[in-house]
């Protein structure tokens, strides 16, 4: 039975530390689980499994390397490698993780289209940033990445077969929010994300204006660099009664299951965490046709991809007006994203057993 260690940059309210959290969640009762924090922060508004031990070395002495050095003494504590897995996710867990496989079988799990992700949080240095990460996973023995489209490009780039493990969420900490569809009413889009360019709310605001002829409601959820100029706009664009805007939530899951869509227009994403949690409460989703949103909207009743952004009232109105023809909430995540099969995946490859 391995001890398997799960290595995140700090405990902040992110898609890829909410994973780590819904991974370590799913794990707990078959293996003993560590989460482990390489740096301080405000907390993650998750909810964790009691059995898993949380670890952070953000005081270990001697900066990154006494780090190292710290995270290797709990990996050959743990039993070594022939007993130990540990998955690492995000840029500085991986660097981290990459000098570790004498003391664990390693897996890097990557959250995202790197080369956008980084470009548009980081300018021109992101690209070199980006090939860096990619060309480290070189180090370790398993790379994950969580859709065809991704793994294609990690291929194409670091060379490495990654194994493709799709993104998830912690299920039965959703559950208890699942509701009926609205029976009648304005229609309700709900948008969830940072407010910065990359997320492009300022699309789903635009494509609001478009909708003026119908009866429609935009929640949003997030904040972020654009939300003054935005929220600002609303007067001047008649928008004032129809959209919303709630900064950031620590439980924004009452809002998404009463939306009849989700609307996130994302340039790049790796698959969002958001979609993925309107999913499981059965809210379809509208996203843009990039990265591995395909696979994830396979399915005509989970939602509506579009290209153009003269689609995005289109698709908006099209999937919640089928979203009310609905009998049920049931989940809409396909099996390759369910929070079990992934669990599964991860035990096979850090156990040889894959």
């Amino acid at each position: 039975m391995r001890t398997v260690f799960i290595l995140v940059p700090a405990p902040r309210p992110t898609g890829p530390v909410k994973g780590a959290y819904a991974l370590a969640n799913a794990l707990a009762p078959a293996r003993p689980v560590r989460l482990v924090f390489l740096k301080p922060g405000p907390g993650v508004d998750a909810p964790l499994d009691p059995r898993v031990q949380v670890i952070s070395l953000a005081q270990a002495p001697g900066g990154w390397r006494g780090r190292l050095a710290a995270y290797r003494d709990l990996l050959r504590g743990a039993g070594g490698r022939q007993q130990v897995g540990s998955i690492s996710m995000c840029l500085s867990a991986d660097w981290l993780n990459r000098f570790c496989r004498a003391e664990a079988v390693t897996c890097a799990s990557v959250r995202g289209n790197l080369p956008q992700n980084y470009r548009h949080d980081y300018g021109w240095t992101g690209s070199f940033l980006a090939i860096a990460h990619l060309l480290a996973l070189r180090a370790f023995d398993h790379v994950v990445g969580m859709t065809e489209a991704m793994a294609r490009q990690i291929r194409s780039i670091a060379a490495v077969r990654p194994r493709v493990i799709g993104n998830f969420v912690d299920e039965a900490a959703l559950d208890p929010y699942r509701r009926p569809a609205p029976g009648d009413g304005p229609l309700r889009f709900v948008f969830v994300g940072s407010l910065g360019p990359r997320k492009q709310p300022e699309l789903v605001v635009r494509a609001m204006e478009a909708l003026a002829g119908h009866d429609v409601r935009l929640d949003v959820i997030g904040d972020g660099p654009l939300r003054q100029a935005i929220e600002a706009s609303l007067p001047a664009r008649g928008l004032q009664d129809r959209v919303r805007f709630h900064g950031q939530l620590a439980d924004p899951y009452p809002l998404v299951a009463a939306a009849d869509a989700f609307v996130l227009p994302s340039r790049s994403e790796g698959v969002s965490r958001a979609a993925l949690e309107a999913l499981h409460l059965g809210v379809p989703c509208v996203l843009r046709d990039v990265d591995g949103n395909g696979e994830l909207l396979a399915d005509p009743a989970a939602g509506t991809l579009f290209m153009r952004e003269d689609e995005l009232a289109n698709a908006m109105i099209q999937t919640a007006t089928r979203s009310r023809t609905r009998a049920s909430r049931a989940s809409l995540l396909p099996d390759a994203f369910r929070q079990a099969t992934a669990a599964t995946q991860y035990l096979a490859l850090l156990e040889g057993t894959a």
